[in-house]
């Protein structure tokens, strides 16, 4: 029987899409009788975690050996690794193939294997001014000139060191023997690295059977981490404000205040609704419930998996016209750019 190691940088109990994305694919493969585990950040110690960590990860580099000795897999899943684990963990898994019959596959939840920000953005110098990158952007010049992180020159050199060392230096990138990109336009910006590909959309979950009915009145709905990089409050800020619909959030982030002060002064208190984060199957039952989900993202999502949910629940999209999200409405014909 197969085993299969799953490798994130957060376990797949988290609440980010690519745990979610993690956790189904388990659940699948154990469904099918493979033997199934994860490596993830709690299997460290974070005592011995420093900033240069960030770039090449010696304690997870000794675990992910130690792991790979007990689990013995056949094959490897990279999910997402560079948050916490560094992309340092591809130099073990390279050491590891060369005495065992292993294939290592990796979804794409992001760009980070093609730029230095993962969500495919650059930051101006002087105004701090947000930009998306373009599939030939990973040139020299490019990478060596942008800011790549938002907070400062400090966090974008340390995001183009982790770049620079692994994937430009060391070609670590070279061990994956296929990279599932979930929409044609992830596969087409990773064209570039020369790694194979092929277009495989996540996986979606089984819905409730009873789905809430929706009311007359308008209503919109946003599902989502409430940061800069979602467009939350720049959503907020153009919204008429005389709209007769209501709009319920779910989620939370370093923007919340920021989005509740631009409903207070635009008097849309009485139309917009906080209700932090939910359980999964009561976010599905939200959504259901409303008409149309916005997706107001700033950077090039990949997928959109709460976009494919509302679709599969009868609810319709209004989603900025970039990355996937445009792909996803133009190629089912339902929603608006």
């Amino acid at each position: 029987m197969q085993r299969i190691l799953h490798i994130n940088d957060y376990p797949a109990e988290a609440g980010g899409g690519a745990e979610v994305v993690m956790r189904r694919t388990m659940d699948l493969l154990r469904q099918q009788d493979f033997v199934v585990d994860a490596f993830s950040c709690e299997d460290l110690d974070p005592a011995r975690f420093i900033p240069l960590s960030y770039v090449d990860h010696a304690g997870a580099r000794r675990a992910l050996a130690d792991k790979l000795t007990a689990f013995r897999p056949d094959v490897v899943h990279l999910h997402n690794y560079y948050h916490v684990l560094s992309p340092g963990i591809l130099a073990v898994l390279a050491d590891y193939k060369r005495q065992h019959a292993l294939r290592i596959v990796m979804t794409a939840h992001d760009y980070h294997l093609i730029c230095p920000n993962s969500g495919g953005s650059w930051f101006r110098r002087w105004t701090g001014r947000r930009e998306t990158i373009e599939p030939t952007s990973n040139a020299l010049r490019s990478l060596l000139t942008r800011r790549w992180d938002h907070r400062g020159p400090a966090h974008s050199l340390l995001k183009l060191l982790q770049h620079a060392w692994n994937y430009r230096w060391h070609q670590r990138q070279r061990v994956i023997d296929l990279v599932i990109c979930p929409s044609r336009f992830v596969q087409a910006m990773l064209k570039p690295t020369t790694l194979k590909t092929c277009w495989l959309p996540h996986p979606v979950p089984e819905l409730p059977r009873a789905l809430p009915k929706r009311g007359a009145r308008l209503s919109f709905v946003f599902a989502g981490r409430i940061e800069p990089e979602k467009g939350l409050n720049d959503f907020l800020q153009i919204l008429p404000v005389d709209i007769a619909a209501t709009f319920t959030i779910i989620g939370a982030g370093a923007q919340m205040s920021l989005c509740q002060e631009t409903c207070a002064k635009r008097g849309l208190t009485d139309r917009v609704r906080f209700i932090g984060r939910l359980p999964h199957a009561e976010t599905l039952a939200t959504i259901a419930g409303c008409h149309v989900l916005v997706q107001s993202s700033r950077v090039l999502e990949t997928y959109g998996l709460t976009l494919i949910e509302a679709l599969a629940c009868g609810t319709n999209l209004l989603v900025a016209d970039r990355g996937a999200a445009r792909e996803i409405v133009e190629a089912t014909g339902v929603g608006f750019l």
